[in-house]
């Protein structure tokens, strides 16, 4: 990464902060509880911000099924080591991971196949705030008509698509 990119993402992280909130400004019962039992919950797990939250995620929602839009060993190998009884599959996950460097084809794919996802699936956004292609993945994963909440955390960002809940956006601090 070059400097003129470090100190992009530095202003992009600021201005991230000033608009982020912690759970005082969540007024969704759903979205309270997930960041007050999970994301605020102090868990031993020793990797990355991004990581934490994913493996938290995971410990919470007791996710039985994950599926990887894209090829992160590291990722699988850190969620098996955690979670040796998790089932890696192809259709119907509890959480899709999709990684930082994924084109935009797997994830248009993802959202056009009705049995890729259920009710209470969360897909899982590696840096949504990485790179000019991962923001533009993000902004049309938020604005897709079957995704409900969106929570962004800029290291990761969580999309549910819950038919009971209204349509929010929600910026947190982690």
């Amino acid at each position: 990464m070059t400097t003129g990119n470090t100190v992009q993402q530095l202003l992009k992280y600021f201005r991230f902060l000033t608009s982020a909130t912690n759970q005082h400004g969540v007024h969704s019962p759903f979205v309270y509880a997930y960041v007050t039992k999970c994301l605020y919950k102090k868990k031993p797990y020793r990797t990355s911000k991004s990581m934490k939250v994913l493996l938290k995620s995971t410990a919470y929602f007791n996710v039985e099924r994950i599926r990887f839009l894209g090829d992160d060993g590291l990722c699988k190998a850190l969620v098996l080591e955690n979670f040796p009884n998790i089932e890696m599959v192809s259709e119907a996950a509890d959480i899709v991971f999709l990684p930082k460097n994924a084109p935009y084809g797997s994830v248009k794919d993802f959202l056009s196949h009705e049995n890729a996802k259920h009710n209470d699936t969360m897909l899982f956004y590696d840096a949504p705030h990485g790179s000019p292609q991962n923001e533009a993945i993000w902004q049309a994963l938020k604005a897709h008509r079957k995704v409900t909440v969106t929570i962004d955390m800029f290291y990761c960002g969580a999309v549910f698509f819950r038919r009971e809940q209204a349509k929010e956006h929600f910026k947190i601090r982690i």
